[in-house]
């Protein structure tokens, strides 16, 4: 995050001049060594359907009860969970997440949050940012999250499979005046068809 050497609004300054490269200890030090977010190590495995959650804590157990943190995808303006002020914004939350996310708060004072998605579906795939924000200094972690076909999805797909040659077995010809010439249907249907005739 605010790594540059520049003065940074988060940096709380001493009135009097300091040499130069005490500008680069108050910048560089606080932010990478003191102020850092930790997120898991490894993709956060979940099914669709079910409730995913995903932890990030701040280095050195500081706590984050009066911080910001803010969860989000691509764009930090589109907050998928936002903590502010002490309390949860729902009505900051991009339409697809609201009802749909809790914050854990069990140990922020300990620096410690999780972030629940309930209903997880296909499109929450991909990458999500915790984000802390102090009057000081911020940071942030990515954590990547990916989701699975459960077992049920995975039954019904093969169970569908099956019924569907039995189908195209017993009627090939009605289907394919369905098909209209649809060519990727119709070489499935063919495939199917040479199953049938060599049961």
């Amino acid at each position: 995050i605010a790594s540059s050497c520049e003065r940074s609004p988060f940096i709380t300054y001493e009135s009097n001049p300091a040499p130069l490269w005490s500008n680069f200890l108050c910048v560089l030090v606080p932010l990478t060594v003191n102020f850092k977010v930790i997120g898991p190590d490894h993709p956060i495995m979940v099914s669709a359907g079910e409730d995913a959650l995903l932890p990030c804590h701040l280095f050195r157990n500081t706590s984050a009860q009066k911080m910001e943190v803010c969860w989000y995808q691509s764009k930090f303006s589109e907050p998928v969970h936002l903590y502010q002020n002490e309390k949860d914004q729902a009505e900051q939350q991009i339409p697809n997440y609201q009802g749909r996310t809790e914050l854990l708060k069990d140990g922020i004072v300990d620096g410690s949050v999780v972030l629940r998605i309930r209903n997880i579906t296909p499109s929450d795939h991909g990458q999500f940012i915790c984000f802390f924000r102090s009057s000081r200094f911020y940071a942030e972690a990515t954590l990547e999250l990916k989701v699975t076909a459960n077992r049920f999805q995975c039954v019904s797909l093969h169970t569908l499979g099956v019924l569907f040659t039995s189908l195209l077995c017993k009627n090939c010809e009605k289907i394919y005046k369905y098909l209209h010439g649809n060519k990727y249907l119709i070489m499935a249907l063919q495939s199917s068809r040479e199953r049938c005739n060599t049961s």
